[in-house]
């Protein structure tokens, strides 16, 4: 795992084993010789079953490292985002020949991949990200004190946005709703959660647009379920995802989810039963359908909940380990049957 990495921190206060050997510094640069002799020396002391990689410099090393390795183990490659599969011949020949198995987190993901037609569809397995439902509803119970220290009235429906400040998020779809909410609604307040490079463009554009008194820009925070637990709505404008974590996070908080009908986000939001999808890049549509929502406080309610029952139910971690266990189990029952084939 990377270096430092909250996963290794979070690996080893659960007791795991970690090792850190290859770090996230070397992939993020050209692939290295000291990269790949690394792989190699974990190859040879834990001799895996199995390889699964999740980025495209660890594909690159494991390739090199793996090359006249035997006993070749399964290779599982894991595509988290619905960038396009470059038409390379380096890329063919990984995404067709080197990996044996890939685990797409979204249905939009699988249809991404299954029209390469060097990609077979047997090789492709849907296992969605999870996300840790219990945290969030635990944290329901600091929403008066969160309302407090983020200046929220009693009387007010907040409208919550978390992710990254980037373009694909979609923030300034949500600026440019916004007055069409307030004039309609003047008690709805926004709470915007999250750091990037947008930060300052972001605040520049409230202050012009005179919205700063009604939105509140609080950067990255360590306690989203409890700043969410603050809203009764959510919104992602996004233009790309992979499946949407901020959409995971926000149904599991039980909050009814205003999002855009791109990559992932419709395995996750249902349209009229756990909140609405709009067209992306329509400021009009999104400010229409939180309208609905800031209108009728018992639809919020039904959305919500439904919401938060389908992330228990389909993206749980439970859900996300038995489904991955079980794929497992299954290549290497199937690698089995091949070698006494």
């Amino acid at each position: 795992v990377p270096r430092d990495s909250e996963l290794a921190k979070r690996a080893r206060a659960a007791g795991l084993a970690v090792d850190e050997r290859v770090g996230y510094e070397s992939l993020i640069r050209s692939v290295a010789h000291g990269d790949v002799k690394r792989f190699r020396t974990l190859l040879r002391e834990f001799r895996p079953d199995i390889v699964h990689l999740h980025g495209g410099r660890d594909s690159w090393i494991a390739a090199l490292a793996l090359m006249g390795y035997r006993p070749r183990p399964i290779v599982v490659r894991t595509k988290h985002n619905v960038f396009p599969i470059a038409n390379h011949p380096a890329n063919r020949w990984m995404y067709g020949r080197f990996f044996d198995h890939i685990v797409c987190i979204s249905s939009a993901i699988v249809a991404q991949c299954a029209e390469k037609r060097y990609i077979a569809p047997s090789r492709l397995v849907l296992i969605p990200s999870a996300c840790e439902v219990g945290i969030f509803e635990h944290a329901r119970e600091a929403r008066p004190a969160r309302r407090e220290e983020f200046g929220f009235q009693p009387n007010e429906v907040v409208v919550v946005m978390s992710g990254r400040l980037r373009p694909e998020k979609g923030h300034d779809l949500l600026l440019a709703a916004m007055p069409r909410i307030l004039e309609a609604a003047p008690h709805t307040r926004f709470l915007l959660l999250g750091s990037g490079s947008l930060k300052g463009e972001l605040e520049a554009q409230l202050e012009r647009q005179q919205l700063t008194p009604y939105v509140r820009v609080v950067g990255f925070r360590t306690d989203v379920a409890e700043c969410l637990a603050a809203a009764d709505i959510a919104v992602q404008p996004s233009r790309s995802e992979g499946l949407g974590t901020a959409v995971l996070e926000a149904s599991a908080a039980g909050l009814p989810v205003v999002a855009t009908r791109v990559g992932g986000i419709p395995d996750i939001v249902v349209h009229a039963e756990t909140g609405f999808l709009v067209e992306p890049d329509n400021p009009q549509e999104l400010a229409d359908a939180v309208l609905r929502l800031v209108r009728d406080p018992e639809l919020r309610v039904s959305l919500g909940s439904a919401g938060r029952a389908r992330v228990a139910k389909l993206f749980s971690v439970e859900a996300l380990v038995e489904k991955t266990d079980a794929f497992y189990r299954k290549i290497l029952a199937q690698s089995v049957n091949r070698s006494i084939g």
